[in-house]
């Protein structure tokens, strides 16, 4: 069995009082959580996830509304669960160097003589790791000039679960999905207009590209969580904070 607990399913900007993003997965390798926003230790108490299960992290990219968490959970690592075994955290080249400067700017003093051991993964872009028990499949997304964004694709034990991470349309998507018995794809506008992010109207428009078991939409802004759940053509679940998909 599978089980996938949405923390977050807003945009960056927490739009209609939702967290940002992160998705608590459980499965016969453990549990892990993809991304971890700023809201995401905050939701995760909310919602009775027990921190002390969590092995680690894959991170899609490493813009602040999906690492944002990162200085909070390191403490509540160190303090509040005085924990012991190593904590994997996976994501695209560059996460080691950014998350330990996002840290050493935020609680400097914690990163010293650290009761366990962080391990790091950084994807191959475009291309397949083992990580913590699963495989992860990663293609670069369509989202910032500036840095590695990454849609991934996370083979586990039973079930196949894609993220989009932000990004905008490209087939290359369609592609990393096929097959997926749940894709949670970010939507967070009505219409198209911006490169690097989905709206309703695309994926409405290439829906029958995205041969999926299951697609849930999520990253949602106000106005386009009103529209997915107006539009039948869409095909999805709409994403919303304490959602539990299970795959068995």
């Amino acid at each position: 069995m599978t089980r996938l607990l949405c923390l977050g399913t807003a945009d960056a900007f927490a739009h209609g009082a939702r967290g940002n993003a992160c998705y608590w997965i459980e499965d016969a390798a453990g549990v892990v959580a993809v991304d971890f926003g700023p809201t995401a230790l905050m939701q995760a108490r909310r919602f009775g996830c027990d921190l002390a299960r969590l092995d680690g992290l894959y991170l899609t990219h490493l813009h602040g509304d999906h690492i944002g968490g990162l200085p909070v959970l390191l403490v509540e690592l160190v303090y509040g669960q005085k924990r012991t075994r190593p904590f994997t955290i996976a994501g695209p080249p560059g996460t080691q160097a950014r998350v330990e400067a996002l840290w050493a700017a935020t609680f400097p003093s914690v990163l010293e003589g650290l009761p366990f051991e962080f391990r790091w993964l950084e994807w191959d872009v475009p291309g397949a790791v083992p990580a913590l028990g699963r495989t992860v499949h990663a293609i670069q997304a369509r989202h910032d000039r500036l840095a590695v964004a990454t849609s991934l694709r996370i083979d586990g034990p039973r079930h196949r679960l894609a993220f989009s991470g932000d990004t905008g349309w490209q087939p290359e998507l369609a592609a990393l999905v096929q097959g997926a018995d749940l894709f949670v794809c970010e939507c967070s506008g009505v219409d198209t207009g911006y490169w690097g992010h989905l709206s309703v109207a695309e994926l409405v428009q290439h829906r029958d590209e995205l041969q999926v078991g299951r697609l849930v939409v999520s990253h949602l802004s106000v106005e386009s969580r009103a529209a997915a759940h107006r539009t039948a053509a869409l095909r999805a679940t709409v994403a919303d904070d304490g959602l539990v998909l299970t795959l068995r």
